[in-house]
């Protein structure tokens, strides 16, 4: 039975640390937080089974200009963030020219169907049907929308793509939320089989006391180096005291250390310092998203995606969250307090009323420039594997990561897909 180490413990980590335990191995599980309190709190809520086109395509970049100079701008760039863009932007130019475009959009096809049904079946093992809702989810146009010009068309790509798609008057989507406010309404696109959580975290939660009862141990602990070691396997240094869940200190004020048959790197944008540590760089960033969560109560029966403002509108319990937007900086800078008003003013916009707020919230997500994760072992490191990039996509994807990273490390076959996730493709 190998011991594994898998570093992180969000939604990622706990699925990669499930279907590991699941195999029979002995996981330790390390991150200086509870389980699921990091950025796996603050998404939207979906199981995005209508994700299936990258961001990196033409249309992309002929709309970049104009959403950049916005003064409201959903997605923003940090000047000083630039540098760290290097390697990121011009594979995201190579990744939305058309050849490439069709390739990894054929790939996340694949991935979203497989990906889906895992997350579906993890929800479902947890017996807990009050933690989310099969109610589907809607993407409104409105007037000056570009979705606006396209929805009988956008509704046949997405069918065309394996995913059940409806084109809605304005008057059907009322008919489904009258909440939404009409004014400027031409319709929107309806997903009937689309899944979201009622509570993130609950479900981060439930997963751990599952994952409790099957052995696996999580040590409070930061880890900030990575050791090869001869004989194989690796040794985990963490930092000077160890806290949380099992924390322990170690001797003589020394930093405690592991070691570990194999490594799964999910710790999200902190994996690519410990990578560094080793030598290797991938061009994965930090892409943050803002969420609030309403004061003001609001009958809504499935979440509400505005694609031309980037956001959803997601009932939860305690309250509707408003979620999205994308900002590249520095994952450490503070918040910027502008992107959780412009989320209350665009859901003031799409409800028709003003609104109080009971939450604000900030977290890191972790992109790559081609919109596909990174799955599989770093090149010429044999026991470390990576499982990050999921940008916004974490939540849909975990299940079906922690059944590849399992995969992988039994050498068992593995979907053709799979070559375009790995470390190696940069």
């Amino acid at each position: 039975m190998n011991t594994i180490a898998v570093v992180g413990a969000g939604i990622v980590g706990l699925a990669v640390a499930r279907s590991l335990a699941g195999r029979g191995h002995r996981v330790q599980l390390f991150d200086p937080g509870p389980p699921g309190e990091g950025t796996s709190f603050g998404n939207a809520g979906l199981i995005a089974n209508y994700a299936t086109s990258p961001m990196a395509s033409i249309d992309t970049l002929r709309q970049l200009p104009g959403e950049l100079c916005r003064r409201d701008a959903s997605l923003s760039v940090d000047p000083r963030y630039l540098a760290r863009l290097a390697g990121f932007g011009p594979r995201f130019l190579k990744a939305a020219t058309p050849s490439r475009f069709a390739r990894h959009k054929s790939d996340l096809v694949a991935l979203i169907q497989d990906a889906v049904k895992a997350q579906h079946a993890l929800l479902e093992s947890l017996e807990a049907p009050d933690l989310y809702a099969d109610t589907g989810c809607l993407q409104l146009a409105r007037q000056g929308d570009p979705l606006a010009a396209t929805l009988e068309a956008s509704a046949r790509a997405k069918r065309a793509d394996g995913v059940a798609c409806e084109a809605l008057t304005a008057q059907e989507v009322r008919d489904l939320e009258p909440a939404i406010h009409p004014a400027d309404l031409v319709g929107g696109l309806y997903f009937p089989e689309t899944r979201h959580l009622k509570d993130s975290l609950a479900v981060s939660r439930a997963l751990w006391q599952r994952l409790k009862g099957e052995g696996v141990v999580q040590h409070g602990a930061r880890i900030r180096g990575l050791v090869p070691l001869a004989a194989g396997g690796w040794r985990l240094i963490c930092e000077d005291g160890e806290n949380g869940e099992n924390g322990e200190n170690g001797k003589n004020g020394k930093p405690r250390e592991y070691q570990a048959d194999q490594v799964v790197l999910c710790a999200g944008i902190a994996n690519d310092a410990l990578l560094k540590s080793l030598g290797v760089s991938l061009p994965v960033v930090s892409e943050r998203g803002y969420h609030v969560r309403l004061e003001t109560p609001l009958s809504l029966s499935r979440p509400v995606g505005w694609l031309a403002r980037h956001f959803y509108a997601t009932p939860m319990h305690g309250g509707v969250r408003l979620a999205g937007t994308t900002e590249f900086t520095a994952p450490d800078r503070a918040a910027d307090e502008r992107r959780w008003e412009r989320l209350k003013g665009w859901g003031e916009a799409l409800f028709g009323r003003p609104l109080s707020l009971a939450e604000r919230w900030m977290g890191v997500r972790h992109s790559t420039p081609d919109g596909l994760p990174v799955v599989g072992q770093v090149t010429g490191r044999e026991g470390l594997f990576v499982a990050y990039g999921h940008g916004h996509l974490g939540l849909t994807q975990s299940a079906h990561t922690g059944e590849l990273i399992a995969a992988m490390i039994h050498g068992e076959a593995l979907p053709d897909y799979v070559a375009s996730l790995s470390p190696a493709r940069f």
